[in-house]
């Protein structure tokens, strides 16, 4: 799509000063920190995740970046979040081929269980909703992408396992993933996802029926479009009235997954804009503190919105 007119060179320098705030961010290691302050240097695998695929968003170069995988590389590695961090600030960089065999073991043995029956009714909170969505979609980004070598590992962690390696047949991904597909194909004719419909949860359900090739309904169209209202471009529910960058990112995001044009990208790059603060980076909401993650957001909104500001 085409920028608004009189957005353009405001949505350029937005960039601009955006990746001045992630590149301030780097510490002696190559790893980067949103509070990266004086001497004050505690890198973390989220903030180098987020700042690496933020500048790769635009084609700017990582500085020092073999140090950036050797940060990456001697981290340590516990659980579905870091593993996700780990491998796919890797790949960004152009080294997937780095992620160690007990990665992909760790990638290859994930297993994903549904949501029980109480937390999967009306009663289940909100977070724990969107948590566990947020790990279903993780979880098969990392097998998809890692999928080969990361299975090969899982089939073979125990010694029965590799005695008997060569008579495994192929696991079938559809198979593998089928509960989750019945599930969330259940819920997606309802139109909104989450406890009550909102746009978060829609977005990450949405990710998640995009992976496994479920299509999506009228009803949740409708939904999605009906949450497209001024000022600020998108509304998280339909009774919501407080605006913030992640309501933006998730509606935009939506949008992309259901072919559904953006009908007020003027607003919601003028309430973008006004998530940034004077360093250059992005905050939730305008007046409030900023970090990685919210600036990769933004700048992935920026990069969906305005795909001519991508440099070559």
């Amino acid at each position: 799509m085409v920028l608004p007119a009189g957005l353009e060179s405001k949505c350029a320098d937005a960039v601009t000063r955006a990746a001045a705030y992630i590149l301030g961010r780097q510490s002696r290691s190559g790893g980067f920190c949103f509070y990266q302050h004086g001497s004050i240097e505690e890198p973390s695998l989220g903030d180098t995740y987020y700042a690496v695929s933020a500048l790769k968003l635009f084609g700017i170069e990582v500085r020092n970046s073999s140090q950036v995988a050797k940060f990456v590389g001697q981290a340590r590695i516990f659980g579905l979040t870091y593993l996700y961090f780990c491998a796919f600030t890797l790949d960004r960089l152009g080294l997937a081929t780095r992620v160690g065999p007990e990665a992909l073991a760790q990638i290859g043995a994930l297993t994903i269980a549904l949501p029980d029956e109480a937390l999967s009714s009306d009663r289940m909170r909100a977070v724990e909703r969107s948590g566990w969505l947020e790990s279903v979609r993780k979880t098969i980004r990392l097998q998809r992408r890692f999928r080969t070598s990361g299975l090969e590992h899982a089939r073979a962690r125990s010694s029965a396992d590799r005695r008997s390696a060569s008579a495994d047949r192929p696991v079938v991904e559809r198979d593998r993933y089928a509960h989750v597909a019945g599930f969330i194909g259940d819920l997606i004719t309802r139109g909104g996802f989450g406890v009550r419909g909102n746009l978060w949860d829609t977005y990450l359900a949405l990710a998640i029926a995009s992976l496994l090739g479920i299509e999506a309904t009228a009803e949740t169209v409708a939904f999605v479009d009906s949450l497209q209202q001024s000022p600020f471009g998108f509304l998280m529910t339909p009774h919501s009235t407080m605006p913030s960058l992640d309501v933006l990112y998730a509606g935009v995001q939506c949008c992309t997954f259901l072919e559904l044009p953006i009908r007020l990208s003027r607003e919601v790059i003028e309430f973008l804009l006004a998530c940034q603060t004077a360093d250059g980076g992005f905050s939730h909401a305008p007046r409030a503190l900023p970090n990685l993650e919210f600036t990769y957001r933004a700048l992935q909104t920026l990069a969906t919105l305005a795909p001519e500001l991508r440099r070559s």
